[in-house]
């Protein structure tokens, strides 16, 4: 093969030997690279989606907020919020920021508050009664809408009836 002459309309220097294309072959390469390393970085869990739980304590009662802190749009996730009273509660109030419903589907709550109200910037759930030292949980389904991009402020505040108990601070990353 090595006399053959090339077919028609290419050329052996540039189609076979590849002359004149010194940087050309390792931007190919490099682009091919960053498009592979999307999925491997989401195998790796940097695009969000595993939850991962963080507590929150003060002298009155303790949070554990277990929830993705980074998601993809379209993802179906669920947020289990757990309440521990060092002392019992008689109208345990749970307050989510805004920033928990912004450009978010809220599937549904269990165990489902007896009232639900909204206070400015805060969406207000009424759980009543909570005895000391014993875990009430609440699961929340969401799923994220496509379109929501960017960072959101997902504070959680902890109130006996009109008595602000504590308040957790956490941001919530949504990636395209």
């Amino acid at each position: 093969m090595a006399g053959a002459e090339s077919p028609v309309g290419l050329d052996r220097a540039r189609h076979q030997d590849l002359t004149g294309r010194n940087y050309h072959v390792w931007l190919r390469r490099a682009i091919l690279a960053l498009i592979a390393a999307v999925p491997v970085l989401a195998l790796f869990n940097v695009f969000g989606q595993h939850a991962t739980p963080v507590s929150y304590h003060s002298p009155a009662a303790s949070l554990l907020i277990n929830t993705p802190a980074r998601v993809r749009g379209g993802l179906v996730f669920t947020t289990e919020i757990v309440i521990t009273p060092r002392q019992p509660l008689q109208d345990a109030r749970l307050y989510l920021d805004n920033g928990w419903f912004q450009a978010m589907t809220l599937n549904g709550i269990a165990p489902q508050p007896s009232s639900e109200t909204a206070q400015g910037r805060w969406q207000v759930w009424d759980f009543g009664k909570i005895a000391a030292a014993t875990a009430f949980h609440v699961w929340i389904s969401w799923q994220v809408n496509p379109t929501n991009i960017g960072r959101h402020a997902q504070d959680v505040a902890l109130y006996d009836g009109g008595t602000p108990l504590m308040t957790a601070q956490r941001t919530f990353t949504v990636f395209p």
